[in-house]
């Protein structure tokens, strides 16, 4: 069985070295862009009269990406995403957290249904969106 260098043998010839040192920096570097590609994205939400501020309306992630979404309004009704099928039900005044990770791609609605908001029919389901949840694909 042929010695290690590192168990007393004779050390590889630079090259070999030069091989496993960029062999190294590949995979920390695929490391680091796998940590960043997976990003965990936190973000506020404050429902006011059945609106969002202009700048809270378009939410764009990545595929893979970890959301939070701090929700609070001014008044009780529900909030929900369409096609990830994600809902949470809100008091006036308080505060709830969605949290979910973004698995398909594409432009999906999140709308926001008031609680004094008159009785809807089937056929007249979709509110005006609320948001727009736009998922790229990496």
């Amino acid at each position: 069985m042929p010695a290690h260098w590192f168990e007393g043998g004779s050390p590889p010839p630079k090259s070999s070295r030069r091989v496993w040192c960029f062999g190294c920096i590949g995979t920390a570097v695929s490391a680091l862009a796998h940590a960043q590609l997976n990003a965990e994205a936190t973000r506020d939400l404050h429902i006011v009269n059945g609106a969002l501020m202009p700048d809270q309306r378009l939410i764009k992630v990545y595929k893979g990406d970890r959301l939070r979404w701090r929700v609070t309004s001014n008044a009780s009704g529900s909030l929900h995403l369409h096609a990830y099928r994600l809902a949470i039900q809100m008091q006036a005044g308080q505060s709830r957290e969605l949290a979910f990770t973004a698995f398909a791609t594409g432009r999906f609605r999140v709308e926001w249904h008031g609680a004094s908001a008159p009785a809807q029919t089937a056929s007249a389901h979709h509110a005006a969106a609320l948001a727009m949840l736009e998922v790229q694909p990496r």
